[in-house]
């Protein structure tokens, strides 16, 4: 079996935990592996926003696993654009899938790399953390374990993406030996092992983190830092829960839950990871509902008895009747958002490089590597039975722009960079989203169907087309697996543009995609497996 050295990174920060969700601020250069860094119980609170960090660059979910390489990969962009509007050889060959291009095969490099040295330096926190003294944190043995949940989670997660996108799916499982699943550091001789041995390590890091993270997140204040979107992601409180009242004693490393793994995070990541499992042991397809519902009937109940749904309703009225992206609001949609990565694109000079994605007007030099959204070439605002929703359904009417000046290049207002409200554009651009409450939707509604349950698995995906505008148009129940499953990737392609999903959910399902040719038919196992780094000496 392959062997592979791995090598931590360094992590950079100091943390200074004044101000509204100011640990996510993080200014000065270290090492995880520094004494001093490990003297104090915010050392390690610094090696943790650390990681988050790492997992926001653009060479992971800042953009590639965003809505970069890996949305090309699933043929959701136009890469036979207009030169001035897409040339850039890697984008266009990652929508070709073709990974051994020149120009494509060191940015795939550049992403295995960077996960597992976000994973090395999870494994020296892990390692550090789990030895130390409760004394150390400031809360204690609930600190302590919750550091611990988290780096374990983010480990798992990043082993689950890279074996999502370097070996076959389950369903296609030849028995070799693919990834690492790497839990020490440092110079750990890593061995490869199969698809199914990861994703357990995997499902088993989720299992333990879960309830390393339980006791701070369904505490009187835990709950109240996710009782909703706003609470999540902005520290906006409601009135009447434990947080709230005692604001100003809150230490701001227990708030922005949205931005780490919080036990619904951590839930949410089991519920994926138990799905993926589903082809191995059709069980797991029910553990994976049940994680989802777990989250979906979240019921909290404040100090003055008032009861809070966290994760039951979707909010789209700040874009809903927007005729303009300048005038969207609320676009990350956080409602619906149970996880996101932070990043500061304006401490980090990054705004002008999302415009070169994302212009707001087709500019006189070439802009030549747009995220053009291919809805036509894929028909994704048409239903299986060819009926067009473009008009009607949010996604497009709402979720899309064409740049002044521009002629059929749709790009997703998700990532439009505001010219005039740049607090929205900066609250909005800042979350790099990684779990939905529509996923959890999906997980449900997918194993209904899978049980034969096909009215009540359609009811959630009616409900939800409703919630985008479709009222009065739900789609018709089908009676067969294959016939249900057109429909969901159909709403899922809506769903997720520019989000990263898509890959995944046509690996794992196997499901038709239309091609550059016209035809129709699921990805070869080849083109759903990149090729390891070539380099893995890190």
């Amino acid at each position: 079996m392959k062997g592979i050295t791995y090598m931590a990174m360094a992590i950079t920060m100091v943390v200074a935990l004044t101000g509204c969700n100011d640990w996510l601020d993080v200014p000065v250069e270290g090492k995880s592996t520094s004494k001093e860094l490990f003297e104090k119980g915010e050392g390690y609170r610094s090696v943790l926003h650390g990681l988050y960090i790492n997992m926001a660059e653009d060479v992971l979910y800042g953009k590639n696993l965003q809505c970069g390489l890996v949305d090309f990969f699933s043929n959701q962009y136009n890469i036979d654009a207009r030169p001035e509007d897409l040339s850039n050889p890697a984008l266009i060959a990652a929508g070709k899938r073709d990974y051994l291009n020149k120009d494509l095969r060191p940015q795939i490099d550049q992403m295995w790399m960077a996960a597992y040295k976000c994973i090395g330096a999870a494994n020296d926190l892990i390692q550090k953390v789990k030895d130390e003294d409760a004394g150390k944190f400031a809360k204690g043995e609930m600190e302590k374990n919750m550091i611990l949940g988290e780096a374990k989670a983010i480990r798992a997660y990043l082993h689950l993406d890279m074996l999502r996108l370097f070996a076959p799916a389950p369903k296609d499982d030849d028995g070799g030996a693919y990834i690492p699943y790497v839990r020490d550091f440092p110079n750990i001789l890593a061995t490869h092992i199969k698809t199914s041995e990861a994703l357990n390590a995997v499902i088993t890091d989720l299992e333990e983190a879960r309830e390393l993270v339980k006791p701070y997140d369904i505490s009187t204040y835990g709950s109240g830092a996710s009782i909703s979107g706003n609470a999540r992601f902005y520290n906006q409180f409601e009135y009447g829960t434990s947080i709230y009242t005692n604001r100003e004693e809150l230490d701001e490393f227990f708030a922005g839950r949205g931005y780490r793994f919080s036990y619904w995070a951590v839930t949410a990541a089991l519920a994926r990871a138990y799905q993926y499992k589903g082809a191995y042991d059709d069980s797991f397809y029910d553990k994976a509902k049940q994680c989802a519902e777990e989250i979906l009937n979240c019921e909290i109940s404040s100090e003055n008895k008032q009861k809070y749904y966290p994760f039951k309703e979707e909010d789209f009225g700040g874009f809903f009747y927007a005729e303009r992206a300048e005038d969207a609001r609320g676009v990350r949609m956080v409602s619906n958002l149970i996880m996101g990565v932070y990043r500061d694109n304006v401490k980090l000079g990054l705004i002008t490089n999302m415009l070169a994605q994302y212009p707001r007007r087709k500019g006189v030099i070439a802009q030549d590597q747009l995220f053009i959204v291919n809805t036509e070439g894929q028909d994704i605002f048409k239903t299986v039975d060819n009926i067009d929703e473009s008009a009607n359904d949010i996604r497009c009417t709402r979720l899309l722009y064409v740049p002044d000046g521009a002629y059929k290049t749709n790009l997703s207002v998700k990532w439009y960079v505001k010219e005039n409200n740049l607090d929205e554009r900066d609250k909005t651009l800042s979350i790099f989203p990684l779990l939905r409450t529509s996923e959890m939707r999906y997980i449900v509604a997918e194993t209904e169907a899978r049980r034969n349950n096909f009215a009540a698995a359609y009811e959630i995906i009616n409900a939800m087309r409703e919630r985008r505008g479709l009222t009065g148009h739900p789609l018709a129940v089908k009676n067969t697996f294959g016939d249900f499953q057109k429909d969901f990737v159909r709403e899922a392609q809506r769903e997720w543009i520019s989000e990263g999903q898509l890959f995944y959910l046509y690996k794992r399902l196997g499901a038709d995609v239309k091609r550059d040719d016209k035809t129709v038919k699921p990805f070869t196992k080849a083109e759903t497996i990149l090729p390891t780094s070539v380099d893995e000496n890190l």
